[in-house]
């Protein structure tokens, strides 16, 4: 007699996976240190324009979140 097959259907209760752990998602449409230009649509050429004036904070911010960016593809 041969054994019996555990079946293959998924659990209707599944525990939802934790969110702390991935990085927060850019609400942005622009890259880190742009702004998106009024009147565009996103991306358009021309949609997004660099920051004119930022801190060395919000630098460092930009930099952190490009960096999470490019790790996520």
């Amino acid at each position: 007699m041969a054994p019996a097959k555990k079946s293959t259907a998924k659990s209707a209760h599944k525990t939802p996976a934790k969110k702390s752990k991935q990085p927060a998602r850019q609400t942005s449409r622009c890259w880190p240190g742009f702004t998106p230009v009024p009147g565009k649509d996103p991306g358009e050429k021309g949609s997004c324009k660099p920051k004119t004036k930022q801190t060395s904070a919000e630098k460092k911010a930009d930099s952190r979140a490009a960096a999470a960016a490019k790790s996520e593809h």
